[in-house]
């Protein structure tokens, strides 16, 4: 969560809550599914075993409770046990963490809404099959209803390499390197936010769009080690000048993991 100012979604008008799928990887059926109350204690048995941030228990309850949050749940249809959830949250872009606020072109004011995925898991025996996929889904095509919001976005541990891929399978677009953003364990750990556009809006045209495009050129043509070397060095170490410059202390917000490997 970003700050206390979200926008409620009517999810009773926009969201089939009990729709069903069969996964056609497997056979396995599952139904999706809003948090109810009496969720909380399977929902961060889930969070410790996926994350290694630590979220206040009040958390759990807010995402059960809130309806500023879309908490969406696949579940087993004969066990009902949860394979795979995601929480998300629209707010302003003016809400957002000042290193956040970066994510839309200036042409876009502040009250402009955007989406914040807070978490986005699959259980470990359930991956690959699809599940973080159809979450994503559910989320994007209910923010389709909401044309004032322009980009859904999140953060990324840096070194979650299977989930930056699924990310920009998706056309999540890297925005920021954030340095030393996560405190994991007493350990800070650096975190990248990356953005998809939706209804309408569009990213900041900057140095790093240019040097992404540009490598993305290459990579095609074929380059060698050295490129792709260039490329990191670049990103991860130029863009660090202008990122750091944008960190904001963020202390009290929830911050978000994925992990769908």
């Amino acid at each position: 969560m970003q700050t206390s100012s979200s926008i409620v979604l009517d999810l009773d008008h926009t969201f089939d809550s009990e729709s069903f799928r069969v996964l056609p990887n497997s056979n396995l059926s599952i139904t999706f599914r809003l948090l109810r109350p009496g969720d909380q204690s399977e929902v961060k048995s889930l969070c410790v075993d996926w994350f290694p941030v630590e979220y206040p228990d009040k958390w759990y309850d807010d995402i059960v409770h809130n309806k500023k949050y879309f908490s969406l749940a696949a579940c087993d249809v004969y066990t009902q046990q949860i394979l795979g959830l995601i929480v998300a949250t629209v707010l302003p872009l003016g809400s957002c963490n000042n290193e956040d606020r970066q994510i839309l072109h200036k042409i876009f004011s502040l009250t402009t809404s955007v989406c914040y995925i807070l978490i986005l898991g699959v259980v470990k025996e359930y991956r690959r099959q699809g599940l973080a996929n159809l979450l994503l889904e559910n989320l994007l095509s209910t923010l389709a209803k909401y044309e004032t919001c322009k980009a859904v976005y999140l953060h990324v541990l840096y070194s979650n390499k299977s989930a930056i891929q699924f990310y920009q399978s998706k056309q999540f677009q890297y925005r920021t390197h954030l340095p030393y953003y996560y405190l994991i364990k007493g350990e800070h750990f650096d975190a990248y936010c990356f953005a998809r556009y939706i209804n309408g809006g569009y990213p900041p045209f900057t140095l790093s769009d240019f040097l992404t495009n540009m490598w993305m050129g290459l990579t095609k043509a074929g380059p060698c080690r050295l490129l792709n070397t260039l490329r990191y060095f670049l990103t991860d170490r130029l863009l660090f000048l202008n990122t750091n410059k944008r960190l904001s202390s963020s202390s009290s917000s929830y911050k978000q993991l994925s992990r769908i490997v």
